[in-house]
């Protein structure tokens, strides 16, 4: 007999429809099981070289595969709401390499970074190497995953962390202030690079369901989603961001069907910017170390008034606790990292079946 929190996928899909149009319910419950360091996360990536740049060819294609597949089954294990997505491995800071900028690989840390480049290629080239490997690594998983599990579009850095990858940190701030017309025509090249990298990949993604995934946070969503942020934003006053980084951000959205953008929970964040730009759907971060749920009550409310909201992270239960008493629940999907089974039967029990 197969246990209710073993949804089928047609179950889950019909839930995150009704999620999408914030008509769902109950709020979706989803689990996210092993580390969310990339490195640590996919076996095969430990086997990538430390203290040289990184190449396309480094990276094993069929080992790749492979530790997609176990998660796709770990993840079925669990049971829950949410469905396995899978995407281009989302550890490589895609269109930084596609940049130009030297990458790295870090066993220690568990990520992969990247470091200023030398000369910058503001283009997108389907040639370009690191495309191709993209589209090597969508094609081999809708061959393996045979329709079992949707793909996605994997992690893209928005205009500010684009920004910030190019000239450092600190430096692109004073650049906007100092050449503010240059960076105006930067800033246009890397949003024509982010939204032709998107393009790219939807039309390798094959549909499921009549839509696609969402890597990371598992979710369902109609045909033709990105992934969007723009973490960097946080080191700008909200002056620089509505002068700079919001009109680009309009484009990207204007450009999609259906965009979500990932937010983390501390520092700026421009949520209402995003809530009046058309994102699709919002995410945010339960970080550890920073504001509860309880803090965070009225973002999350401001964001369902508007939007659905996907809610991350590895979730105390007493922010669990707060989220399933207290937020409504149309238009709300938690996404909280487990440890193995045998947790998530027991959040799912308490915050389900109850």
């Amino acid at each position: 007999m197969r246990n209710d929190w073993h949804k089928s996928m047609d179950e889950r899909v019909k839930q995150f429809k009704l999620f999408h149009g914030r008509k769902n319910e109950r709020p979706l419950l989803g689990f996210f099981v092993e580390s969310e360091y990339p490195v640590f996360r996919y076996p095969f990536a430990k086997k990538l070289p430390m203290e040289q740049p990184l190449k396309p060819g480094d990276f094993n294609l069929d080992e790749f595969v492979a530790d997609t597949l176990r998660l796709f089954k770990r993840h079925e294990e669990c049971g829950g709401d949410f469905i396995y997505s899978a995407s281009a491995f989302w550890g490589i800071p895609w269109l930084e390499a596609m940049l130009g900028c030297p990458i790295y690989s870090d066993r220690n840390t568990g990520s992969i970074y990247a470091e200023k480049p030398d000369k910058v290629n503001l283009k997108f080239s389907p040639d370009n190497e690191w495309s191709i490997l993209m589209k090597q690594m969508l094609q081999a998983l809708a061959k393996a995953g045979a329709g079992k599990f949707p793909l996605a579009t994997t992690r893209m850095r928005g205009v500010a962390d684009l920004l910030s990858a190019i000239y450092g940190g600190d430096e692109f701030l004073f650049k906007l202030m100092e050449e503010p017309d240059e960076m105006r025509k930067v800033i246009a090249d890397l949003t024509d690079l982010f939204i032709d990298a998107g393009h790219f990949q939807l039309k390798l993604i094959p549909e499921f369901h009549g839509g696609i995934g969402s890597f990371y946070y598992h979710t369902w969503n109609p045909a033709g989603t990105v992934w969007h942020q723009e973490d960097a934003a946080a080191l700008l006053s909200p002056d620089l961001y509505d002068e700079f980084i919001e009109p680009a951000d309009h484009k990207i959205v204007d450009a999609f069907p259906h965009v979500i953008m990932h937010q983390h929970s501390t520092g700026f964040v421009p949520t209402a910017a995003y809530i009046r730009m058309g994102m699709s759907v919002l995410e945010l971060h339960i970080d550890a170390g920073g504001p509860s749920a309880e803090q965070l009550y009225d973002r999350h409310l401001a964001i369902l008034k508007e939007k659905p909201l996907i809610i991350w992270g590895d979730i105390p239960e007493a922010d669990l606790d707060w989220i399933f008493s207290k937020l409504p629940a149309a238009g709300l999907a938690v996404n909280t990292v487990v440890e193995d089974f045998e947790q998530a039967q027991y959040l799912w029990r308490k915050y389900v079946e109850k």
